[in-house]
């Protein structure tokens, strides 16, 4: 979730591990304590294919759909519901 991935490959995967929610810690998204060192900067060094897209952290928080619902949200965490088809 803290890559630059489609949400689409993401979902799936995630379906595959039998997940039905994911809580996604927001914070880990966007912490900057030092360039480079926030989560979607570490996946581009593993997924340089994806390197420079939004991450896809960044479009839950604005919205899940339709891959997703967000169930639960505080302003720490996201809970998403898998959407299954």
């Amino acid at each position: 979730m803290y890559s630059r991935k489609p949400a689409k490959e993401v979902k799936r995967e995630l379906i595959k591990l039998g997940v039905n929610y994911y809580i996604l810690e927001e914070s880990l998204c966007v912490s900057r304590k030092k360039p480079g060192c926030s989560m979607p900067e570490i996946w581009d060094v593993e997924d340089p294919a994806n390197s420079g897209k939004i991450p896809l952290c960044t479009l839950m928080s604005k919205d899940s759909r339709p891959y997703f619902i967000t169930v639960f949200e505080n302003s720490n965490y996201r809970v998403l519901k898998v959407v299954k088809e």
